[in-house]
């Protein structure tokens, strides 16, 4: 069967990932010398415990190139085929590093590395997608057509709060750009192919949850929407709340985000991830 990796930036359980025979490889986060692996060494708590002692920002980086061979290596004793689905290339190199790896076993077997354009929830959907087709038998070819197919449809919308995490984006200009774009607002961002761009400016965090809940009401059908939170939970069971008075036959769901993913909306964003399905 063909096996499926991914990273922790898709934020996927632990549970999830072996129900589904997942392998998870974890990005490394970037305490000015230390470096700590995403969900081994580090958790969302232990994250915003050291966010209060560092005085650096912490960094998203992306797994070492030797780290996808092993984890390739331990797969490929059962199979002859994976499929390596990540965080979108636009936002850390976590693709081309999987891509150095997977060149160490050509001719050996098939190893086909792919850019989700997603992060968070948005990845995990794809990843799991992805690995439910694997367990029908599924080819390749077929499930990177699926889950090509999905990413049209998920919509990733988050408010900031902290606009110092924007200037350190993967592109650095741009990342001023959205922080000086916005006096005496915050910005509203979604993620476009796979990169992080404003959609529009809010005044206060309380509008936010208003703005966010619009978002997602503007759709005339959806399949599944996700709050996503950092550190702050209030507002988002107050959005998720009214998302399922609103929406009482969806699917909807809240979670906290992960350490990789406040690295670059930072620990006070409160978010939104619309599937409108196919």
């Amino acid at each position: 069967m063909i096996r499926i990796v991914t990273d922790s930036s898709s934020d996927i359980s632990p549970q999830t990932a072996a129900e589904l025979g997942i392998t998870v490889v974890p990005i490394r986060i970037n305490f000015g010398s230390r470096v700590y692996y995403d969900s081994v060494d580090i958790d969302s708590s232990q994250y915003y415990h050291l966010l209060g002692k560092s005085k650096f920002l912490p960094i998203a980086e992306p797994p070492l190139p030797e780290e996808f061979q092993q984890a390739y290596h331990r797969l490929l004793k059962n199979t002859d085929q994976i499929l390596s689905i990540h965080v979108s290339s636009r936002l850390n190199k976590t693709v081309q590093a999987a891509q150095e790896a997977a060149r160490t076993f050509l001719g050996r077997s098939k190893i086909t590395v792919f850019d989700s354009h997603m992060i968070s929830w948005g990845l995990e959907s794809l990843v799991v997608a992805a690995a439910e087709a694997a367990q029908r038998g599924l080819s390749v070819t077929e499930i990177v057509r699926t889950i090509r197919g999905m990413i049209p449809h998920i919509y990733m919308v988050f408010f900031a709060e902290n606009l110092d995490y924007l200037e350190r984006l993967a592109h650095p200009a741009r990342g001023r750009s959205l922080a000086n774009g916005f006096p005496g607002a915050k910005p509203l961002l979604i993620v476009e192919e796979g990169e992080i761009i404003p959609l529009d400016k809010i005044r206060s965090r309380g509008r936010s949850v208003d703005r966010l809940f619009e978002f997602v009401a503007e759709f005339a059908r959806f399949e599944k929407a996700v709050v996503l939170y950092g550190r702050v939970a209030e507002d988002a069971q107050m959005l998720f709340t009214r998302l399922c008075e609103t929406f009482p036959t969806k699917e909807l769901d809240i979670r906290p985000y992960g350490p990789t993913l406040a690295t670059y909306f930072g620990p006070e964003a409160l978010g939104v991830v619309v599937y409108e399905g196919m």
